[in-house]
């Protein structure tokens, strides 16, 4: 077991490593050559390197240090461990590649006309690659840091609330803010084309992960399974009584749907209970939202 844990880990770090390079491969190649802001941090970052020529590396690591902090403190370790190694080969290999003077994808000696051209597709692959590092993250069961860990805290506390509808707002406030530094509505447009390409990139790498599953266990202990689902996961359930048809014993089968990327750490959640039976239907697709509101919570917190 050991070893296996051994290998997953060294795996993943090799899996973050990847990322981090795509990540600021692609801003370096891409983005900054095109004068335009990607979304999140990074695109932040961008403006203020626009404004004062300070590498964006800088920019990250200064940003992510109290998001980072806050997330230590309400957020899972690994988590954070996580997100930190990405954020400091990120920036690090930010700052590297300028100093490397490594190269861009817009040649300095063309004309406007022929700009727009490249700019376009500098805009399609930066979402493409960005994407790809964003999804790698999420395999990974962490995030890219910056805005991701604002999403986080506040669905840590409005668990009903969408994470991915606060990182869109923050995301189109950034990519409107830019234009003031800008002043150039193509920049807006690449922007929007770069985040559209970026969340498909990202939906299609885990369009899996986007389905839900069903998950039904037979256990003697329902009030334990039923606390985990409820703190743990953020869901409600179903207990119907059951019988067992050879040795004619009682029990409660609990009936949850739950996020696919959730069925890892739930399937290890149940280890805990040996005395369990879990089985699972996968690719339900759900209409409606899964997650209890505020006030089921609220009932919960009370009970």
């Amino acid at each position: 077991m050991k070893k296996q844990v051994l290998k997953k880990e060294a795996a993943n770090i090799l899996l973050l490593i990847t990322a981090a390079a795509i990540s600021f491969i692609s801003l370096h190649v891409f983005v900054i050559p095109s004068n335009f802001s990607p979304s999140g941090i990074d695109g932040v970052s961008t403006i203020l390197f626009e404004l004062t020529g300070i590498n964006i590396g800088w920019f990250k690591i200064l940003f992510n240090i109290p998001l980072l902090i806050l997330a230590w403190i309400y957020l899972k370790r690994r988590y954070v461990a996580y997100v930190v190694a990405f954020t400091m080969l990120d920036s690090l290999g930010m700052i590297a590649l300028e100093r490397l003077d490594f190269f861009t994808f817009i040649p300095q000696d063309i004309t406007n006309a022929e700009a727009v051209g490249y700019r376009l597709i500098a805009a399609i692959f930066a979402g493409v690659s960005l994407g790809m590092c964003t999804a790698i993250m999420l395999k990974l069961g962490c995030s890219t840091g910056g805005v991701d860990i604002i999403a986080c805290l506040v669905n840590l506390k409005k668990p009903n609330f969408h994470v991915e509808r606060i990182i869109s707002i923050i995301c189109y406030g950034v990519i409107l803010c830019s234009y003031f530094v800008y002043w150039d509505l193509t920049s807006i447009l690449l922007s929007v084309i770069q985040i559209f390409v970026f969340e498909n990139t990202v939906s299609a790498i885990l369009r899996k992960e986007r389905y839900a599953l069903e998950v039904k266990v037979i256990t003697k202990q329902p009030e334990k399974i039923r606390d985990e689902i409820l703190y743990k996961y953020h869901h409600s359930a179903t207990i119907i009584k059951a019988r067992g048809m050879y040795t004619g014993e009682e029990f409660d089968m609990v009936i949850t749907v739950i996020n696919s990327r959730d069925i890892a750490p739930f399937m290890n959640t149940m280890k805990q209970h040996p005395d369990t039976f879990v089985y699972f239907l996968d690719g339900v697709k759900v209409q409606g939202d899964f997650h209890f509101g505020d006030k089921i919570g609220e009932r919960i917190s009370a009970y």
